[in-house]
């Protein structure tokens, strides 16, 4: 049984099992089940919308860095375009939307904002910079798409 069909580590399946794992920052859950996804040449859990209010995709909640561990955010937003790229989905997923409109790279870069904002004038703290770096990185990849690896 496909692990994007079965249950995967009690997060649930399918699509909710991707975006759950996103959430936890759970690299090697979701590394299964991008994996599965190649393997089975299917990109359907990738481009699936949550049930939710919001209808945020895995790569909505990395991209805004909805994630138990912030620092992980870039892996996961990378982990996800390289799949849908292996299976020329790339640019579908890219261009999802929530809701109201946003797509992955409107909440990057909303985000982005946000950490410009509460960085304290004159204070240069070493995470807040690798944070800030990570998501002008992850908005690269959102506008121009992912490099080849």
């Amino acid at each position: 049984v496909p692990l994007t069909a079965m249950a995967t580590e009690g997060y649930g399946r399918g699509g909710l099992a991707l975006r759950q794992a996103v959430r936890m920052s759970d690299p090697l859950t979701i590394k299964k089940i991008c994996k599965e996804a190649t393997d089975s040449k299917d990109a359907a859990v990738l481009l699936e919308k949550s049930e939710t209010y919001r209808e945020w995709s895995a790569l909505h909640i990395a991209a805004w860095g909805s994630v138990k561990d912030p620092k992980r955010a870039k892996d996961v937003v990378e982990q996800l375009l390289q799949t849908a790229k292996k299976l020329g989905k790339e640019g579908d997923l890219r261009a999802m939307a929530d809701n109201s409109g946003a797509t992955a790279l409107d909440l990057a870069k909303e985000k982005r904002e946000q950490l410009v904002q509460m960085r304290a004038p004159g204070r240069d703290d070493d995470a807040e910079l690798d944070l800030k770096r990570n998501q002008d990185k992850i908005i690269e990849w959102l506008e121009k798409g992912i490099p080849d690896a």
